[in-house]
């Protein structure tokens, strides 16, 4: 009978289906990583962190620079949104219902070493939903937030 649970929990995960679904693409000739971000809701999310103390709902996406001994040679983490001039003014703070919001980061700007081999990327969404998409109008909707994380590794050569 305990089998017959692990074999439920594997073809029927409990945490239900993700919101925003997350894929990293990579260039190696550009070195240039291109997240994507797709809304898979009718609601509105934002990445904007809130300063307090600590700032809270960070949306971020950090670099590990490793050479082929795993040693780490730099790393680097920025705001899943910073440095997207190409986007609309503030378009890429937030998530639109059913969107997709792409964000390209180039790998070379922070880590000039002949010796780099891989690099660990890893996403996090720490967001606010704030409205919903409702009869085609957007609507304030109860704040809530929203987590999830992705890692992925893409070798450098």
């Amino acid at each position: 009978m305990k089998h017959f649970w692990y074999l439920i929990c594997i073809i029927f995960p409990l945490h239900g289906t993700a919101q925003i679904n997350i894929r990293i693409d990579y260039d190696n000739t550009s070195k240039e990583i291109t997240l994507f971000l797709k809304n898979e809701t009718n609601r509105v999310f934002k990445f904007i962190p809130i300063e307090g103390t600590v700032y809270e709902y960070v949306s971020s996406i950090s670099f590990l620079y490793k050479d082929k001994h795993d040693n780490i040679l730099c790393s680097r983490e920025r705001l899943i949104y910073d440095d997207q001039y190409h986007q609309l003014i503030r378009k890429g703070q937030f998530l639109a219902p059913y969107e997709e919001n792409i964000y390209v980061h180039k790998l070379t700007r922070w880590c000039q070493n002949d010796n780099i081999h891989v690099v660990d990327i890893s996403v996090k969404i720490d967001a606010r939903i704030i409205a919903k998409k409702e009869n085609g109008k957007i609507v304030k909707d109860e704040e809530k937030e929203y987590k999830t994380e992705f890692k992925k590794s893409i070798l450098w050569e």
